[in-house]
């Protein structure tokens, strides 16, 4: 009965919209689309254990690296205040997923609904502390992880849903307060290449596939005399799962929360996300926090990151009986506003990760490498 409740609601909010922008409602000029995007170029150097065996065999030392993508987008405003308008944001560079979100919405005094392939409620609003850049973190950046370990980057800004086809719905702000919701059909429905996404039918759900998965995330900001405070929060589950025979997989669902205060120019905060994935013993978690200060046009930052990763199959790693791996990283950056939309960045990291199984070569049982690296950062 609540999940027909629930559903009943949502079909009236979704109807009540298409039948105000199919009344007489009507805009001076239709959506146009304007062009914008970003575009971050890194120069990176990795010094690490280039010896047989060991993770940075074979690796090279130093790196360029890059980033971008361009956005089309627009919007137009009703005569009775309705705004619509789409995004769609295209890979500045080859990529297997070559768009990266293509959506439309609609924006009113109801709040915001937001339908097409997109991050979901966690994934796209979620709290980090201070202290990153924006190619550079102790947590998941773009391109730019200055560490050849097995994991990659602690990542805590993720969601069960990914970018698949789904729906967004994001409440008015009320004093500061700010909730998102959102729904995905299927994890297997990304985009126009996959059955049933666009074509006739639904989208498939093979072994290893979820799907009904939904999360949501609420926000408050407080801005004081002189300090503030930021608080985020939410989850995010997957209700249907086709295991996999004989696999050890199942349904996932994830949990983040992070609170960052600003006191003058300094900043500081923390962050959490614990991953609850399906089989067993494949749970995994990362927390750490930064701090910054600005003395325009120069910004300072501190961050560090620990995750901790148990189990057999957990982020897609080869078994590795009877123990877990953690993945630790603290990087040391700055910052110059050189222009409007031009930013100058550095970091300096130091990384080290820890296997504790017994299933891998000694060779491979620990890492630890240091980078330094120097970038820039367009928007337009």
């Amino acid at each position: 009965m609540k999940r027909l409740y629930l559903g009943s609601t949502a079909l009236i909010g979704v109807t009540s919209i298409l039948g105000a922008t199919s009344s007489t409602a009507r805009a001076a000029d239709g959506v146009k689309l304007d062009v914008g995007g970003f575009f971050n170029v890194v120069y990176q150097g990795l010094f690490d254990s280039k010896r047989d065996g060991h993770f940075g065999n074979h690796r090279n030392t130093d790196a360029f690296k890059h980033d971008g993508e361009v956005w089309f987008q627009g919007e137009t405003t009703l005569d009775n205040g309705l705004t619509v308008g789409a995004q769609i944001e295209l890979e500045a560079e080859n990529a297997a997923d070559q768009i990266d979100q293509s959506y439309v919405y609609w924006q009113g005094g109801f709040g915001r609904f937001q339908v097409g392939s997109q991050d979901k409620a966690i994934a796209n609003y979620c709290l980090l502390p201070p202290g990153g850049t924006a190619n550079f973190s102790a947590f998941s950046p773009d391109a730019t992880w200055g560490s050849n370990d097995p994991i990659g980057s602690n990542a805590a800004c993720v969601d069960t849903e990914g970018d698949n086809q789904g729906i967004v719905y994001a409440t008015p702000n009320f004093d500061g307060f700010q909730l998102w919701v959102s729904y995905t059909p299927s994890n297997n429905a990304e985009d126009y290449t996959q059955a049933g996404v666009n074509g006739s039918g639904t989208p498939t759900n093979p072994n290893g596939t979820a799907h009904h998965s939904f999360s949501t995330y609420a926000t408050y900001k407080y801005d004081g005399d002189g300090w503030g405070l930021q608080w985020g929060g939410g989850g995010s589950w997957q209700t249907q799962f086709n295991g996999t025979a004989g696999g050890n997989d199942g349904k996932s669902s994830d949990y983040q929360t992070g609170l960052n205060l600003t006191l003058g120019n300094f900043g500081i905060g923390g962050v959490m996300e614990y991953y609850d994935q399906g089989g067993s013993d494949n749970n995994a978690y990362v927390l750490g926090g930064g701090l910054s200060y600005t003395l325009a046009p120069w910004t300072f930052g501190l961050q560090g990151s620990h995750g901790h990763y148990d189990g057999q199959t957990a982020f897609t790693f080869a078994p590795n009986p009877g123990g877990s791996r953690s993945l630790n990283r603290v990087i040391a950056t700055s910052q110059y506003a050189l222009a409007p939309g031009i930013m100058l960045d550095g970091e300096i990291g130091y990384t080290w990760f820890h296997d504790s199984g017994d299933g891998v070569d000694s060779a491979l049982d620990s890492y630890h490498g240091y980078d330094i690296a120097i970038g820039s950062a367009f928007t337009f």
